[in-house]
């Protein structure tokens, strides 16, 4: 690769190592479109903005998603609406510094439309780059695709690739499920996230898909899932079997299976009560507080749980554990 070339890509940054007398160029490939950052933490640390919308309007036909704010997770961005642009033959060309793909992708781009109904919600990372432009990644329910914003104006965005290893290294569950985990790391936490492990973007989208659980923070910033994996793979048909795991098996193994439902998201309810069940009655306050994160990690369909949460509070068994009552009443308070 032409060396000159590369420093021009934005992300890119040049060190200098002085060792023994001799000088060492080293690269490091931070680059957040041109050549997506390895982890969600990573694109969490470098985004200018992290923002939940909602669709209000689509266009399937002119290939236009209007999307509403709904709340600022990391700075305050300028817009409260914006525009998404699916077009395949007329994206316009990147203009400013940088060498930045435009490649289209006629699946996904109708897959985001068909998937556009008011209402559902998607995650907008966006960057402000000097002088290379203003660009940023969306997820929505299954896929991941990138945007630059022509004329800097942070309301009309093309869409201009979908890049579907993201699934494998970011996140591949809902929307919903990625809120929590975003929260966390913004305040500077650990989360645990979905992410995909055998199967395609289709199986993701079809609910079919094998998960792993990824431990992601902002202090991340290469990919590694044999260091980061926190369960074993899971799907859909895996769920009685954890939950048997979750009742009768050993206090690593109850936790392993609290984490692996957490990231499932089929059978809410029988999942979210055999996590009601762990957080209200298992011997082990550790085993608790892994069901009451996996709870937090489904987010609102959990709310049926808060009963548990609310008598586990009052458990004179937990009296003398400070750190599962502080877990146990964050949840109760994010599920309220």
């Amino acid at each position: 690769m032409n060396f000159k070339h590369r420093t021009k890509r934005p992300g890119f940054h040049l060190f200098l190592f002085c060792l023994f007398g001799g000088v060492f160029v080293v690269l490091s490939a931070q680059a957040y479109i041109t050549a997506p950052v390895a982890t969600l933490g990573g694109v969490v640390a470098d985004s200018t903005y992290v923002t939940v919308f909602r669709v209000d309007k689509v266009s399937r036909e002119k290939g236009i998603i209007v999307y509403t704010k709904v709340r600022d997770l990391k700075g305050k961005y300028p817009k409260d609406s914006i525009r998404h642009v699916f077009d395949l033959k007329n994206t316009p060309a990147h203009k400013g510094q940088g060498d930045v793909p435009i490649r289209p992708d006629a699946q996904d781009w109708k897959y985001a439309l068909d998937w556009a109904e008011p209402g559902k919600t998607a995650i907008l990372f966006t960057r402000q780059y000097e002088p290379f432009g203003d660009f940023g990644h969306t997820y929505i329910n299954g896929c991941w695709y990138a945007t630059m914003c022509p004329p800097r104006d942070w309301q009309l965005w093309y869409a201009i690739y979908a890049d579907p290893k993201l699934l494998n290294q970011w996140h591949c569950g809902s929307p919903a499920r990625l809120i929590p985990a975003l929260e966390a790391m913004i305040a500077g936490r650990d989360a645990v996230v979905p992410v995909l492990v055998q199967g395609t973007k289709d199986d993701v989208r079809a609910g079919r898909a094998t998960l792993q659980g990824l431990r992601v923070a902002t202090t991340l910033r290469d990919f590694n899932l044999k260091r980061d994996c926190l369960t074993e793979p899971v799907n859909q048909a895996a769920i009685p079997a954890l939950i048997k795991s979750l009742r009768e098996a050993n206090r690593d193994q109850k936790v392993q299976a609290a984490r692996a439902l957490g990231l499932v998201e089929a059978e809410t309810k029988v999942v979210v009560a055999a996590l009601a069940d762990a957080v209200r009655n298992d011997p082990s306050g550790t085993v608790r507080m892994s069901a009451a994160e996996a709870l937090w990690m489904i987010g609102p369909d959990a709310k049926l749980a808060l009963p548990a949460l609310e008598a586990s509070l009052e458990d004179p068994r937990l009296a003398l554990r400070k750190d599962v009552l502080t877990k146990l009443t964050e949840v109760r308070n994010k599920l309220k």
